[in-house]
């Protein structure tokens, strides 16, 4: 830790020796590097005053640095006052609590900084440099009413002058615009006492249009965007319980102003809407089609007049933006729409159309061709911004306008059939189409589905490739070249993929639309045409989401609804890292269990014995004793004979822990031959050696049993062979499903097994026993421990506890 505040202390030290070092000129050069230092130095810079004390030369070198950049934003030349500006965001940021509460003296010559006839550079970082400190405040009351509140009325009154001077360049003014939008809803009481003069400015910005622009200002259009923001937030300086109201004004008077504009802009049309909710004409219709199209005075808005069909057409698209800009902003408090008067302006616009096959507007005679003429050429800019504002309830409102869906998405669908080939137009569309199918996709009639069949296929045209689009005659014709191609020796394939690069946001809004044509649209609605349209699109274009889409919603053929081929190997082999693809390639892997091959503890074999066929578990858990588990066991194993086969050849792992010694599967006698050494001791599984010494004792009497005992043993009564062959010899069928003959030729090759018995060098596949009884008794004891017999029991050393248990035996 020492050394890491060693190194802070060197890295401040070397900062503060180079900005006193370097002239002035050249400090802009070497301000971005000494800020990006200073984040290195963070913990020095942020530590408080008790632990400054404890070491002076820490705190002697952050005095130092401090000092000299409050030097710096009282310096002569204009770099160094830049300089000083961009370090002092970045102390402040870097150091935390601790530097802002003694950033006073920093405010107070940045605002002075603000003031002075500096560049529009430096003013455009003393803003940021403010807004930034103003916004760290936000979360302690103390520094808000010390820092804050004493600076933020002078600053809002400096911005605005820098504002409305013709010396405010582009970027300074959209920094203050930015500022106002972020701090106004924090501190409405302080932008209260500007707000008319903020009000004019915005309304000035909002005025100004390409057509109509304003002598001597200029405003973009991301100004115009800005400004739509601050005016809508103005809400916010109402007095207290007003705020809503002063929204919804707000609302009312864009719609009216809207309509009023619509008014003159389509009196070269005779309109079929009528309005539901009712607005009423602006004027008389014989004021409305004197003179030239004009409006004189200011709109309910507040903006200016404007005058011929451009000006009509921007202002329009402008009142449309700002409604969707009161629709996406927060606001202070719970407020009321009017969704029905926005939904019958938007069903105003919409209801006109460029003309487009037999289906042409009705015009007005009393107009001139040229005007309307221009209104056409102005159309789709008015129905791109209605469907920007579609999109934007839809995304707002969500389910709550489920009633006004349909209506709109038809009259947005009549429009897209005469405007297409507006590449704005195409984008808004697909916009509009994939928030309707996110909403109401799964509930669409076939109707409606045939409705936006005409979009969809608009939108493979624009993801498929320029010479993968082209069409060539059904008839097989070679087609017939003229013009520049023929001129230039070109084929018409060179010539129909030379076109202009697709725009990026039709692209993207395209792509986005794909998936949700296949996965919210029901696949018994979808033509066969369309969708292999689509599906062609998907592969060719190779895009994942739709081709999973397309994977999991297979397409219908036929009245049987059948399912299609699936595009599932064209995915794998397309995106074969991709998680869905593993998903759908292997749905339900199952948990891979390795067998347990070493000593585990205690509670690990206790648990094999619970899931497994376990010798202590189940006989103390069922009540069963341990020949009836053996029994069961041995059943088990017989099942698998090639269990067997691969056991006695020693190719096969070891068996689980819970397999039983007396069991007449080949798999517990190879076990018991491996991990068993002579003695009693061997009798037992590998999970009864694991398990207690009390559950040993007492399943003990169960299991160590002398051959002699294993005559009379019930589990070789249950483990006899039923049918008409039991009562005369070993099944043959039996027999030969267990081992085969081959199984004998040489023993078993593991360098685990103990010492080979003459009994076990033997070991054939006779025809029949040699010694068989027709007791059941004896039948069974000849099964598994005569030499002869194919499952035999591995020879056990007997030692002086068995002949013991034999003696006892006889006694009794």
């Amino acid at each position: 830790m020492a050394t890491l505040k060693t190194q802070e202390v060197a890295v401040l030290r070397a900062a503060t020796y180079r900005l006193s070092s370097t002239p002035s000129k050249q400090l802009p050069s070497i301000a971005p590097q000494i800020a990006a230092q200073l984040w290195t130095c963070k913990d020095l810079l942020s530590s408080t005053a008790d632990s400054a004390k404890q070491g002076n030369d820490a705190s002697t070198v952050v005095h130092r640095f401090k000092t000299h950049l409050s030097t710096l934003l009282q310096d002569r030349t204009v770099e160094g006052r830049w300089s000083a500006v961009v370090l002092v965001k970045a102390t402040i940021e870097a150091g935390g609590i601790e530097v802002l509460s003694k950033s006073n003296a920093w405010v107070r010559n940045l605002l002075g900084i603000l003031k002075k006839p500096d560049p529009p550079t430096t003013r455009n970082l003393a803003t940021i440099a403010l807004t930034r400190i103003f916004m760290l405040t936000w979360e302690y009351s103390s520094l808000v009413r010390e820092i804050t509140t004493p600076a933020l009325p002078t600053f809002v009154a400096t911005c605005l002058s820098n504002a409305e001077n013709k010396r405010c360049s582009a970027s300074e003014l959209s920094t203050v615009l930015e500022a106002f939008a972020v701090l106004l809803p924090r501190h409405p009481t302080i932008f209260r006492t500007n707000e008319t003069q903020i009000r004019a400015l915005l309304v000035r910005i909002l005025s100004a249009t390409p057509s109509s622009p304003l002598e001597g200002f200029h405003y973009t259009v991301a100004h115009q965007a800005v400004a739509q923001r601050v005016l809508v937030l103005l809400h916010h300086c109402s007095p207290k319980q007003g705020s809503a109201g002063k929204w919804d004004e707000t609302l009312k008077a864009a719609v009216t102003s809207a309509h009023a504009t619509c008014d003159r802009l389509f009196r070269s049309l005779l309109e079929d809407w009528k309005s539901v909710a009712g607005v009423r004409p602006s004027a008389s219709p014989n004021a409305l089609l004197q003179g030239e199209m004009e409006l004189e005075s200011n709109d309910q808005l507040g903006l200016t007049g404007w005058k011929g069909v451009y000006a009509g057409s921007e202002r329009l698209v402008a009142h449309m933006d700002m409604i969707k800009t009161q629709t996406n902003l927060a606001t202070a408090g719970s407020v009321t729409v009017r969704l029905g008067m926005v939904s019958d302006l938007l069903t105003r616009v919409l209801s006109l159309r460029v003309p487009y096959g037999k289906h042409n507007t009705k015009p007005n005679i009393q107009i001139s061709t040229d005007e309307r003429e221009a209104l056409f050429s102005n159309m789709p800019s008015v129905h791109v911004a209605a469907l920007q504002l579609i999109n934007a309830l839809l995304h707002r409102f969500g389910m709550t306008v489920v009633a006004v869906v349909l209506p709109l998405l038809s009259q947005t669908t009549w429009v897209f059939e005469s405007e297409k080939s507006d590449v704005d137009a195409r984008a808004a569309t697909y916009t509009v189409l994939t928030s309707v199918l996110r909403l109401q996709g799964p509930s669409m009639a076939r109707e409606d589905v045939a409705d936006v069949e005409a979009i969809v296929r608009a939108c493979c045209q624009d993801l498929l490739p320029a010479g993968d689009s082209t069409t060539s005659p059904s008839n097989g014709a070679p087609v017939q070249q003229s013009g520049a191609t023929s001129d230039l020796g070109l084929q018409a394939s060179k010539a129909a993929a030379s076109a202009p690069t697709l725009h990026g946001d039709v692209r993207a809004a395209a792509e986005a639309l794909l998936p949700l044509c296949i996965s919210k649209l029901d696949p018994a609605y979808v033509p066969g045409r369309l969708r292999a349209l689509v599906e062609r699109t998907v592969v060719l274009t190779q895009h994942k989401d739709a081709l999973v889409a397309c994977v999991l919603n297979p397409a219908l053929k036929g009245k049987a609804s059948s399912a299609q081929a699936s595009l599932l190997p064209l995915l794998a082999i397309q995106h074969p890292d991709a998680p869905e693809v593993e998903a759908l390639l292997r749905p339900r892997m199952p948990f891979v269990r390795t067998r347990n091959t070493g000593h585990e503890d205690e509670d690990e074999a206790d648990d094999y014995n619970e899931d497994d066929v376990g010798v202590d578990g189940h006989a103390e858990e069922d009540g069963m004793d341990g020949a009836a588990v053996d029994a069961t066991n041995g059943a088990e194993d017989d099942n698998e004979p090639t269990d067997g086969l691969l056991s006695a050849l020693g190719q096969q792992d070891a068996p689980a822990m819970g397999e039983e010694l007396y069991s007449v599967s080949p798999p517990e006698t190879v076990q018991a031959t491996q991990n068993s050494g002579p003695g009693p001791a061997g009798a037992y599984s590998h999970a009864a050696e694991l398990g207690a010494e009390k559950r040993r004792a007492d399943a003990a009497p169960e299991h160590e049993r002398s051959a002699k005992r294993m005559q009379g043993s019930p589990v070789a009564e249950s483990l006899l062979p039923s049918g008409a062959h039991s009562l005369s010899g070993p099944d043959p069928t039996t027999v030969q499903s267990r081992v085969p003959a081959t199984v004998v030729i040489e023993p078993p090759q593991s360098s685990y097994m103990t010492a080979p018995e003459p009994s076990q060098q033997s070991i054939t596949l006779p025809a029949a026993p040699a010694q068989a009884s027709a007791s059941v008794h004896s039948q069974a004891a000849a099964d598994v421990g005569d030499d002869d017999s194919d499952f035999e029991m591995p020879p056990l050393t007997m030692d002086a506890s068995d002949d013991e248990e034999e003696s006892e035996d006889d006694e009794d």
